[in-house]
């Protein structure tokens, strides 16, 4: 019998979209400690550890890093190794931001946090004031309770968020849509934009080239593909989501996850599964 999800989805209210995708959501105590290993999304994460730390800790490439305060803003992965390690409880709320969130919100370009989970007080010390304004609830809270504190706390950053930029959002929306089976030369001339420009640009407010961010939206697809077929359908997820073949899919497979899709099937990847929606 398949476990349930580590972590609970909950829906961003619509007029939170343009900022933050989604909520991810746990308040439960832990029979045994508890790794979650980050993997490319194409998305950053605000989170808030709302139980206490009691000997929680992450690891960022094997460096270990104690978790001293509540807030954290975690920035894309591309090759970096990072992982959070909770012990006795898993109690907190994470906010998947959209690929240009985290810029808009926090101010912070990509570069400032890629392949980190740094302490918001420390990239971002108003925000980290605000934080502790609009965050009060503790384990005893309801998730609903929770929600709305996000919530509260995403209005109010949103009121004086960064303004868009409007080619890398039409870049962003473009590869989104077509889940990462696009050409950026034709987002390049859509948008009127030199390669160069366009890829400086994007990664500034997302935090990878549009090519790499494309390959991740690639691969999400495919894994959401993979997840409803078994081993005998490889050529035919490998297909449908783009590849050249499936030596081609396998490949990416193991690039991004370390394992080749049969092992991806036949393994539980249940906090995986829960960031990958």
């Amino acid at each position: 019998m398949a476990q349930e999800p580590d972590f609970e989805e909950v829906q961003a209210p619509r007029e939170l979209r343009p900022w933050v995708r989604r909520y991810l959501y746990a308040n439960r105590p832990l029979a045994s400690d508890l790794t979650v290993q980050a993997k490319p999304t194409g998305f950053c994460y605000f989170v808030n550890f709302f139980g206490g730390n009691r000997g929680d800790y992450l690891t960022i490439d094997r460096r270990v890093v104690s978790r001293r305060t509540r807030w954290f803003l975690c920035g894309q992965i591309t090759d970096h190794d990072l992982r959070f390690c909770h012990r006795h409880s898993l109690r907190v709320t994470i906010a998947e931001l959209t690929a240009t969130g985290h810029h808009r919100l926090f101010g912070t370009t990509g570069s400032d946090i890629l392949g980190l989970a740094a302490e918001l007080a420390d990239i971002a010390p108003e925000r980290a004031c605000l934080a502790g304004r609009c965050f009060s609830l503790g384990p005893g809270g309801s998730r609903d309770g929770h929600v709305a504190q996000a919530n509260a706390f995403f209005t109010r950053l949103a009121e004086r968020c960064l303004p868009a930029d409007e080619a890398v959002e039409h870049v962003v929306g473009a590869i989104e849509r077509d889940h990462g089976m696009v050409r950026i030369a034709q987002l390049c001339a859509q948008t009127g934009i030199a390669p160069r420009e366009l890829r400086r640009r994007f990664q500034h407010a997302v935090g990878m080239s549009p090519k790499f961010f494309a390959q991740v939206m690639q691969i999400k697809w495919a894994v959401g593909l993979l997840s409803a077929q078994d081993e005998a359908s490889l050529a035919v997820v490998a297909q449908e989501a783009g590849f050249y073949d499936q030596a081609h899919f396998n490949r990416a497979m193991q690039r991004f996850f370390s394992e080749s899709p049969s092992a991806f099937l036949r393994s539980d990847n249940r906090s995986f599964r829960s960031f990958y929606g």
